[in-house]
């Protein structure tokens, strides 16, 4: 078991200033990037984590120039659950090889089967998952709602861990455990950190605080290794609540972590728990959630208690789970014989649980517990237990912030609330964006939406609705264009003049021309076969970015924007074999096999048939002999 203590005291950062371009050259050198291609993996849970490995296993089976395209991708960027998937696949550890990460590309679906069978491989097997694939994380029970709460309750009541960090903390014990990425302290709160490479590491961290020499450091796979596929630069995208005099909503400014720097880089308006002004930049990421106690010309003198840990910006860009969770406590502290039917039916699970994830003391404690099958009507800790599930209705991350916009030194600052990226820009795409050296972008929307015929269309802005746009996309990429996400009976409307808004978030993210929606919707719409779903729905466009200081992004110049919108795709379910098929049922039913490949995004627990069958159909969109010419064209 990883464990750390806590390093707190006074250590030296670094400030990066964000008012001027922003570039991934400017952190690290990327040479063999051609077409300086940006990759974005949508939030949407298990889904997206399931979508996202198949998607980034055809990019690491295209071959261009004797090189993969994911080794030549310039930058990736997450959200939620594509942050599950590609945080970890960054910080990969030596013991988990790529292949069996992401599993293996299968070119032809007609080799897949349903269960082990003489003559096939592994990836070939739908019932199974190699040891390391990342979907080993999302297979079991436990991973469901009520399985997170379950644990969540433990960790509160017999590991003391904040309400605040059992989200991060679920998530690192899920996901980043299991290739040595969750270190823990006491209350099972995260103790390590994370940064590029070692000398980046010395230069940023140790070399400033010989005291954090002794705090575990996460480095980016390719950089401990060299013969790995080299990683692309990460951002990891979340959320922070803003306090804004006169509106009915509280907005959220876009937070990126990457291994340099975590913060703001654009200048939202409203201000965080403290009253600033948010925004302007970001700092050292070990930094992140501090007190800044004095100010150099290109550092900062901070006070913390605990270093920033991949398991924060991860459970933190995935907070929305963090809300269910609420829920679910909800409901128990109203009906707690609920929570006794989870504890029963989950027994074993959660006793092999405890045996991998807490220490010897409080898995013993929590097995005293099941084993005295505690019944309902103990009042006495009924009154105790319910009063745990209203303490638990408050799960939301909070750090403490301060802007880098006019830093001085704060003493005293008070934690503000964190939410998940996909609450505010769930494809990641505008981050990318701040970015003025990334060129191309290749948008994996894996959404729980599909393609479809709508009743209106795009309404311009003369109140004219625009010919060949009823069609219903994602609701994350019409606020990028100006529009709210889609309404039956009215269709999209511009934010623009707008008094109530159906997703108020999207009003700050447009960067692209609100004309430019329409090819979206015409384009998408035509590739997938025109409402048959007979091909993937991937369209290319080369759109001018319009300046949005919210993300900081800057305009004056244009993307190569490739979209790729998940949907059921006949051309690779007619290759499938006859036993494939069946399991999936017919094509054009959209409630067969959990509504494949369209999974709720609250489905966390999915099994191996699922994801392997969600991630044979993205990885064939990109890599099929009939569409990877438009993903090897954007590395030219």
């Amino acid at each position: 078991m990883l464990r750390s203590t806590d390093v707190s005291g006074s250590f030296q950062a670094r400030l990066i200033d964000t008012s001027a371009a922003l570039a991934v050259g400017q952190f690290v050198s990327l040479p063999d990037t051609p077409g300086n291609v940006g990759v974005c993996l949508s939030g949407g849970g298990s889904r997206a984590l399931s979508a996202g490995m198949g998607q980034l296993r055809a990019l690491s089976y295209l071959q261009l120039g004797g090189k993969s395209l994911l080794s030549q991708t310039k930058a990736l960027s997450t959200v939620s659950g594509g942050s599950w998937l590609g945080v970890t696949f960054e910080y990969l550890t030596a013991d988990t090889s790529d292949d069996n990460y992401l599993n293996q590309y299968v070119p032809d679906p007609g080799r897949l089967i349903p269960t082990r069978t003489a003559g096939h491989t592994t990836p070939e097997i739908l019932a199974e998952l190699p040891p390391g694939n990342i979907g080993n994380a999302i297979n079991t029970r436990l991973f469901s709602v009520p399985g997170l709460a379950v644990e969540a309750y433990i960790l509160y009541k017999y590991c003391h861990t904040p309400p605040n960090l059992l989200w991060q903390t679920l998530i690192g014990l899920h996901i980043l455990k299991p290739y040595g990425l969750y270190v823990h302290g006491p209350g099972m709160q995260p103790t390590s950190l994370f940064s590029w490479d070692g000398p980046t590491l010395a230069a940023d961290v140790t070399g400033p605080n010989p005291d954090l020499g002794s705090v575990s450091a996460h480095l980016v796979a390719s950089a401990t290794d060299p013969s790995r596929t080299r990683r692309p630069y990460l951002a990891c995208n979340s959320g922070m609540f803003l306090n804004e005099p006169g509106s009915k909503v509280c907005f959220l400014a876009p937070v990126q972590a990457t291994p340099f720097l975590t913060g703001i880089v654009g200048a939202p308006t409203g201000t965080d728990a403290n009253g600033r002004t948010p925004g302007g930049g970001g700092v050292s990421s070990f930094a992140f959630s501090s007190n800044p106690m004095g100010v150099q010309e290109a550092g900062v003198t901070v006070a913390q208690a605990r270093q920033l840990a991949l398991a924060d910006i991860m459970g933190t860009s995935s907070a929305a789970f963090a809300n269910a969770l609420e829920n679910q406590f909800a409901n128990w502290e109203q009906e707690p014989g609920a929570f006794f039917q989870q504890l029963a039916e989950r027994a074993d699970e959660i006793r092999n649980w405890l045996d991998k994830h807490l220490p010897r003391l409080e898995s013993d404690r929590v097995k005293a517990f099941l084993d005295a099958e505690m019944r309902v009507g103990n009042s006495s800790h009924l009154a105790e237990l319910k009063a745990d599930f209203a303490k638990l209705q408050d799960l939301i991350p909070e750090y403490q912030y301060w802007p880098v916009a006019g830093v001085q030194p704060y003493p005293q600052t008070l934690p503000t609330r964190f939410a998940d990226g996909g609450n505010l820009e769930n494809l990641g795409l505008n981050a990318m964006l701040a970015y003025s050296d990334v060129d191309t972008l290749i948008v994996f929307a894996n959404t729980s939406t599909p393609l479809g015929a709508g009743d209106r269309g795009m309404i311009n802005t003369q109140g004219q609705e625009v010919p060949d746009t009823r069609v219903i996309v994602t609701s994350d990429i019409p606020p990028l264009f100006g529009y709210q996400p889609y309404q039956p009976g009215v269709g999209y409307v511009l934010y623009e003049g707008a008094t109530d808004c159906v997703f108020p978030q999207g009003k700050n993210s447009q960067v692209f021309d609100s004309t430019a929606f329409a090819d979206v919707l015409q384009g998408l719409w035509q590739a997938s076969g025109s409402g048959t779903n007979a091909t993937p729905a991937v369209y290319t466009q080369t759109l001018a970015v319009q300046p949005n200081p919210w993300f900081g992004v800057r305009g004056d110049r244009t993307v190569d924007v490739l979209w790729v919108h998940l949907n059921a795709v006949r051309a690779w379910y007619d290759l499938l074999a006859p036993s494939v098929q069946s399991l999936l049922g017919p094509f054009d039913d959209p409630t067969a096999f959990s509504n494949f490949p369209h999974y709720s995004t609250f489905k966390t627990d999915l099994n191996p048939t699922e994801i392997n069958l969600l991630a044979s159909l993205t990885a064939w969109t990109v890599a099929a002999d009939a569409n990877k010419e438009v993903f090897l064209g954007r590395y030219v």
